[in-house]
């Protein structure tokens, strides 16, 4: 929803506005669902076109969905519906987790279940709403040794700050590891060059 300012009844009647009262995700920017809710108020006469049909979703997750946020009073209301036919007649399961860690064991879980059942790595994907929030999913498939990809951002262990900071632990526990080494003895920026970096490699192997 649009963060709303002045006064709505100046404006010009040539207006749109473009939102959804199920999808208020910018609140810590100032926006207000309420803006939505009080638009045919704040300008009478207004028409309200509802865009009910969905193009992303199966029948099966617009369902739970439209169930779920049936319970928001506090909503226009509207009926979705889809015309995309889904491969199978999985339903919607929900699992309630303790923590991250075990979610993402439980997920691990489930992955490996299916691979048994010889479906592919590249049929699955797992969506989260920020970044941060793939650090356990990645920490779990490492271990159990399932390949994976990140879309729209780089691995965790393939971030710059994390190799640096490998590196380091590398050169801690086996002080002879050359390419540990040579990452990180100029980070941060110490000023030293190439031929002082060469120099304290000969000295070290001397």
């Amino acid at each position: 929803p649009l963060k709303g300012e002045g006064n709505p009844r100046s404006a010009t009647v040539n207006i749109c506005c473009v939102g959804d009262d199920d999808q208020s995700i910018y609140g810590w920017r100032g926006a207000e669902v309420d803006n939505i809710l009080r638009f045919d108020k704040d300008f009478p006469g207004a028409t309200i076109i509802r865009l009910e049909r969905n193009y992303r979703s199966t029948a099966h997750i617009l369902g739970t969905a439209s169930h779920l946020i049936a319970y928001n009073e506090s909503r226009f209301g509207k009926t979705l519906f889809t015309e995309k036919i889904a491969e199978d007649d999985e339903k919607v399961h929900v699992h309630a987790a303790w923590d991250s860690e075990e979610e993402a064991r439980a997920v691990g879980e489930t992955i490996e279940a299916y691979q048994r059942q010889k479906h592919n790595l590249n049929d699955m994907a797992i969506l989260v709403r920020a970044s941060f929030q793939m650090r356990e999913f990645e920490d779990r498939f490492v271990t159990l040794g399932l390949n994976y990809r990140v879309i729209g951002g780089p691995r965790f262990y393939e971030r710059l700050e994390i190799r640096d900071a490998l590196a380091f632990f590398r050169v801690v526990a086996q002080g002879a590891d050359d390419l540990a080494f040579e990452r990180i003895v100029n980070v941060p920026k110490r000023g030293l060059g190439e031929a002082t970096i060469r120099q304290i490699h000969d000295t070290a192997r001397a």
